[in-house]
């Protein structure tokens, strides 16, 4: 109980330093952020094995990611608004991609993430305390950059689960987060998720998150709470098309993309 006190304590110091130094509020709000994240990570771990009961090992990412919604929406005061979630009920199984900028992304799967959904992360992750735990316990799909092997691999694996499983997939096709001085954007994507939906033959599902420069922004040290949009736009269908044909409709999908992602988002404020 002692270790608690301090800790409110501290806390406490820290919201009252925050009024006079913006670094303080800021570093306050990532370290709520993580203990959210803890906290989340930790009711997974204790639910997989009901989901592993009921045949719904992937749905342990689920029971995460609402737990962390609901609890940064408490803590961090972020609320999520979505347009068009039938659409992701409609187009299961499938890929779904979305535009990657900070950490807070997380809040946004949180919010958005349907049962029986995998992740695809960096081989790394998976060694990462809580988070790894119970990615590995969900079944999620770890690769290795630069790997050959680990990539078709992961095609073969995915692929497989997306049909048999009925489990779909998520992804960040940017590779990377995005940083943008000037405004919204996207930066090129890589042909992996829709190769994936290509071979699994099931369609890809694009997910826009409006500009998080209001919300947060690291360099500034700017953290505070609001509104955050997504929209989840009309299922993009592989049917018919050869590989080759892959490369075109991403770009076209981007494209679509980057024009809800400036629709959605707010103008910018001076931090």
């Amino acid at each position: 109980m002692h270790w608690l006190l301090w800790a409110l304590a501290v806390d406490m110091c820290l919201a009252l330093g925050a009024l006079l130094v913006r670094k303080l509020g800021f570093y306050r709000r990532l370290v709520h952020f993580a203990l959210c994240a803890a906290f989340a990570s930790t009711a997974g771990i204790l639910s997989a094995p009901i989901m592993w009961a009921c045949g719904k090992r992937a749905s342990v990412n689920w029971v995460v990611a609402r737990t962390f919604y609901y609890t940064t929406r408490v803590v961090l005061g972020i609320n999520v608004e979505i347009e068009g979630e039938d659409i992701l009920q409609r187009a299961r199984p499938c890929v779904m991609i979305g535009n990657h900028q900070t950490m807070l992304d997380l809040i946004m799967l949180g919010r958005v993430f349907p049962m029986q959904t995998v992740i695809l992360a960096k081989k790394s992750v998976s060694y990462y305390p809580f988070v790894g735990w119970f990615m590995r316990l969900a079944d999620d799909i770890f690769i290795s950059r630069g790997s050959k092997q680990s990539v078709s691999g992961m095609f073969q694996r995915a692929s497989a689960e997306l049909r048999a499983k009925q489990v779909s997939v998520w992804f960040f096709p940017e590779g990377t987060r995005g940083r943008f001085a000037d405004g919204p954007d996207l930066l090129p994507f890589k042909v992996g998720a829709f190769l994936l939906a290509y071979h699994a033959q099931v369609p890809v599902v694009p997910v826009v998150v409006m500009d998080f420069h209001n919300l947060h922004n690291s360099r500034r040290f700017w953290s505070t709470s609001g509104t955050l949009k997504i929209k989840i736009l009309e299922p993009v269908s592989l049917d018919g098309l050869a590989e080759d044909d892959l490369k075109p409709v991403m770009d076209r999908t981007r494209e679509s993309m980057l024009v809800e992602l400036k629709r959605i988002s707010p103008p910018r404020i001076v931090h």
